[in-house]
């Protein structure tokens, strides 16, 4: 099981809008919320196929725009889609529009892109060289209406908090050309140096069969000290239990151990197989609106086993500090 901790002030680009509602004070406890968000089907598997890795693309090098324009949101446009269109850093993007959450553009909304800042006896400085962010304990899990889940983590093996971490999965033939490719982010939005964060990518209408794949992560930000993420929060009290064949039970306690009181706390249970391949994934939003400092909350998550038993688990939490 692995803990976050860290007192960081921080929203960098991908947190969900604060709201208001019931506080939760450091001396009482409340009844133990289940997440509702929906769980991941059990499966069948297909008759087992093992795809090998492949030599990953090379990611192209974004140009920069000279002069601010405004944007209009496009369906299925992204943050980091947007900031590498147009050259721009996201976080720039957000900071100029007052985005809180990323994941939340809404399809018509206009953005004012910024022109990079620059010294007049100087040029521009190109976009900085992503992050060295890795791929790891890949599981590909098929689904019964015939679609494919692939489950694992984002791993960050640096010094250096990252944000809003994009993870592109490619479906290659024998001869390396591609046959299906979809991305997802990170299921939290900051990973910490040294830790992993689960992602799920689902191909609907995948390959009957592929030969290799490409794994890896095409985009993040570098995280800022402007931002509210808050990950001074820690998970105690921990009982898993299996619940029938198809389910993995982990109920505890949220404490913030902190000195600020939060708001949109997230809540996300990984469970590992025995070759330690992510094997579930759940990400809850709590039905808490604010965790004040030193508070406890419990909760109460289940994973779908996909596929394989569940063998270990761990749990992570963020939120962002009150501004």
């Amino acid at each position: 099981m692995t803990h976050i901790q860290g007192a960081v002030l921080l929203t960098c680009t991908m947190i969900i809008v604060a709201g208001c509602g019931q506080l939760i004070t450091p001396v009482a406890d409340t009844t133990p919320v289940v997440a509702t968000d929906t769980p991941m089907p059990t499966v069948t598997r297909r008759p087992t196929y093992t795809p090998a890795p492949a030599t990953p693309a090379p990611t192209a090098t974004p140009t920069i725009t000279p002069t601010p324009i405004v944007y209009t949101v496009q369906p299925g446009d992204t943050l980091l889609a947007i900031s590498a269109e147009f050259g721009v850093a996201a976080q720039a993007i957000q900071e100029a529009n007052g985005i809180i959450d990323p994941r939340r553009l809404q399809v018509g909304q206009p953005l004012i892109i910024p022109g990079p800042e620059t010294d007049p006896e100087r040029p521009p400085t190109p976009t900085p060289t992503p992050l060295p962010l890795s791929v790891e304990r890949l599981n590909f899990l098929p689904t019964p209406a015939d679609g494919l889940w692939v489950l694992g983590e984002v791993h960050n093996p640096g010094s250096d908090y990252v944000c809003e971490a994009l993870v592109r999965v490619a479906l290659l033939d024998g001869q390396g050309a591609l046959v299906a490719a979809e991305e997802a982010f990170a299921q939290l939005d900051v990973v910490s140096p040294g830790n992993n964060v689960a992602f799920a990518i689902l191909f609907t209408d995948p390959p009957p069969q592929f030969a290799q794949y490409q794994a890896g992560v095409v985009a993040a930000v570098p995280f800022s000290p402007h931002t509210r993420y808050y990950l001074d929060l820690t998970a105690t009290d921990l009982h898993a239990e299996a619940v029938g064949a198809d389910r993995y039970r982990v109920t505890g306690r949220l404490h913030n151990r902190g000195a600020l009181d939060v708001e949109r706390v997230r809540l996300l249970v990984t469970g590992y197989d025995e070759q330690r391949r992510v094997a579930g994934v759940r990400q809850a939003t709590l039905a808490v609106s604010v965790l004040r400092a030193g508070a406890v909350t419990p909760f109460a998550v289940e994973l779908a086993m996909v596929g394989s038993p569940i063998n270990t688990y761990s749990v992570q939490a963020q939120a962002l500090a009150l501004p």
